[in-house]
């Protein structure tokens, strides 16, 4: 109920934001300034129209953002990064048709927002690794963990995954999945998937499914092997 109350208000904030552009856009700081550079300009009517309707969209997607995850118990903070960032595109591309030219530091904040999402998902990628230790299995990077071998009840070696009904906490990336999934037969599970192909390992921990594999099917053979050597007796093939 918090998470619903949370995004509900975080989105009333926006939708406020439209109103007052709508009733008085001079109390808006983007209005304000704009005035102060021409201030024999009247207000041009279509950009207040795009600003209203921007603010007015965005705190909308925020609340119902808030209220599905809510209800299916899914976290969706991506999703309200994900429609600022397309809000703020579709306004730029919008003042810019309605301007009639292109300010040059909107073009270099998406280019750099850009370039730090690739690099964040590179160095998360690189640091990604299933690592059998001396007294532990490991998942390291996101979404990872940590747990003793007495702490796993039964490892089975399948070639294809449960059904997936949709991502609770997590993404889903050209086939790699990390976090936490709604199965389709109403379970949740935990995914680390560093790659697209079978074999993988489908573990029942003490606190729930955990499915891993490795980058390869190499690899993911070698992590088996490496398995049996801590806990054979518990590894159904």
């Amino acid at each position: 109920m918090a998470y619903i109350i949370a995004y509900a208000l975080i989105g009333f904030i926006p939708i406020f934001q439209a109103f007052r552009v709508k009733r008085n856009p001079m109390k808006i700081r983007y209005f304000r300034k704009l005035k102060a550079m021409q201030p024999d300009v009247e207000l041009d009517p279509r950009m207040q129209k795009l600003y209203f309707v921007n603010y007015l969209i965005t705190g909308i997607l925020w609340i119902l953002t808030g209220l599905i995850g809510g209800l299916f118990g899914m976290k969706l903070t991506y999703l309200m990064f994900l429609f600022g960032i397309i809000g703020g595109v579709a306004v730029y591309v919008a003042k810019w048709r309605i301007m009639g030219e292109a300010p040059k530091w909107p073009l270099v904040a998406l280019a750099l927002i850009v370039v730090l999402m690739v690099v964040y998902s590179f160095w998360q990628y690189r640091d990604s690794k299933v690592e059998v230790l001396p007294e532990s299995f490991a998942v390291e990077g996101d979404y990872g963990m940590k747990t003793p071998y007495q702490a796993i009840d039964s490892i089975r070696v399948i070639n294809s995954l449960p059904g997936i009904k949709y991502c609770k906490d997590g993404y889903s990336i050209l086939g790699n999945k990390k976090g936490v999934f709604r199965l389709k037969d109403g379970t949740d599970a935990n995914f680390y998937l560093l790659g697209k192909k079978a074999p993988y390992l489908e573990m029942y921990m003490d606190f729930g499914r955990v499915y891993v594999n490795r980058r390869t099917s190499t690899e993911t053979g070698q992590l088996i092997e490496e398995l049996r050597d801590k806990i054979g007796d518990k590894i159904v093939n």
